[in-house]
């Protein structure tokens, strides 16, 4: 027992040594702008050596004020009888707005995309479970890239460059993280909206599974969100707490939040389970099924769960170190083991999930593979002997770049695609 724990002791003290020399040396290079969202400033500021080879000011500041501003075209957001935009100029335009009227988006980038379609009004909670359709194709992570995730649809016949649905029968899963980082956030919303029916009646689907980013902005937390959805946030609110004022963007009241509201976390379709994240063995402990862990989730959407009493099963599947949207374990290096030791050096619980693991977990859903996003991979990988397919990988910034990619699977036969319309057998 001594020997255990004296190996317990070197393991996390060398952990702790080198996340701490990891810390120092990224934030040496790359910077420091941890953000105080009450003070609404930086409390230390390091804009860090990689400015000077961006031919940026090289700036060192204590409390500095954090700009907030509208940065071009964005919305709309509505709710209910009025709805916001953000002009070209950067104007917070309101408006009165009757459902039945068309929804226009326009979108901030170099093609000034644009595509329009009416509200639905009435969101209906999804289904767990799905049959496997003759061709299915996934994507995780767009994060706000509105051109990444356009090419990709185009050049793999999920729709046309009129945003037509193309793809028939087919089911398109977008497998989490689709909000925060990219400025198009809410052009990707709506496009992925406005899919939905056009899906439905073409005897499609649609399947949005709701991933850590999207939990977090439904709570209000901006700390991975373009600032210019904080400034729209407040002068929409009129709250200047960065948080009470993000969750205006996807409340309850409004026709985004109200949507949102009805996605699942987890999702079976045909032997596949998709999840942002993946499935712990400890879930299975509890024999949380899928349904159980959809409901768990949309009764927390838009409320902060760290501070509330849950019970195992609820603490499970919000917990940041075992939801089905947080998990790393699938995913384990030495950064993240050595976050973990420093939690809970003593938890043996934090490890690499294990060939046996994931196969006793595919096993009590009856399922045979899951997909995984979350966290990034080089690309499109099939890992643990085939059985869990990950597909978060760097999307590019402009259309049809090639570097945009997603799992395609058409008559039981898994593919890498690209938005090229490159098809590579897995």
């Amino acid at each position: 027992m001594k020997i255990y724990k004296k190996v317990i002791k070197v393991v996390f003290r060398w952990s702790i040594i080198t996340l701490c020399g990891y810390w120092v040396l990224t934030t040496l290079i790359f910077g420091h702008a941890y953000v105080d969202e009450t003070d609404h400033e930086y409390p230390i500021y390091w804009s860090g050596i990689d400015a000077f080879i961006n031919d940026e000011e090289i700036e060192f500041a204590l409390n500095k004020p954090v700009e907030v501003k509208l940065d071009g075209i964005d919305g709309p957001y509505i709710y209910t009888s009025e709805s916001f935009t953000v002009s070209a100029n950067n104007k917070l335009i309101k408006k009165a707005f009757d459902m039945r009227q068309p929804v226009e988006v326009n979108v901030n980038n170099e093609d000034r995309d644009a595509f329009h379609f009416s509200l639905r009004g009435t969101y209906h909670t999804e289904a767990d479970n799905y049959k496997m359709p003759d061709k299915l194709i996934a994507i995780s992570d767009i994060e706000g890239n509105f051109n990444a995730f356009y090419s990709f649809l185009v050049k793999n016949g999920v729709m046309d460059e009129k945003y037509n649905w193309t793809f028939g029968k087919g089911h398109l899963v977008l497998n989490g993280d689709f909000v925060d980082r990219g400025s198009e956030v809410t052009q990707v919303l709506w496009l992925i909206y406005m899919l939905e029916e056009k899906a439905e009646k073409a005897g499609g689907k649609v399947h949005y599974i709701i991933g850590n980013h999207e939990v977090m902005n439904l709570y209000g937390d901006n700390s991975d969100t373009d600032t210019k959805y904080v400034a729209a946030a407040k002068q929409m609110s009129g709250k200047q707490n960065w948080e009470e004022a993000g969750k205006y963007l996807f409340s309850a009241e409004s026709e985004l939040g109200r949507w949102l509201r009805s996605k699942n976390v987890v999702e079976k379709i045909g032997d596949y389970i998709f999840v942002h994240a993946g499935i712990k063995s400890k879930l299975i402990e509890e024999n949380l099924t899928i349904q159980e862990i959809n409901t768990i989730a949309r009764k927390y959407y838009g409320i902060r769960t760290k501070e509330l009493k849950l019970d195992e099963k609820e603490r499970l599947v919000l917990n940041s170190f075992d939801s089905p949207y947080w998990d790393r374990s699938y995913a384990m290096n030495i950064l993240i083991a050595g976050v973990f030791a420093f939690h809970d050096p003593f938890n043996a619980s934090y490890h690499s999930t294990t060939q046996d693991e994931a196969e006793q977990i595919l096993k009590f859903y009856d399922a045979s593979k899951m997909v995984v996003g979350h966290n990034v991979v080089s690309d499109i990988t099939a890992d643990y002997e085939g059985k869990v397919i990950k597909i978060d990988v760097k999307h590019g910034r402009d259309k049809y770049s090639g570097r945009t990619k997603g799992l395609f699977i058409e008559n039981g036969i898994e593919y890498k695609v690209d938005d090229l319309g490159k098809r590579t057998k897995l």
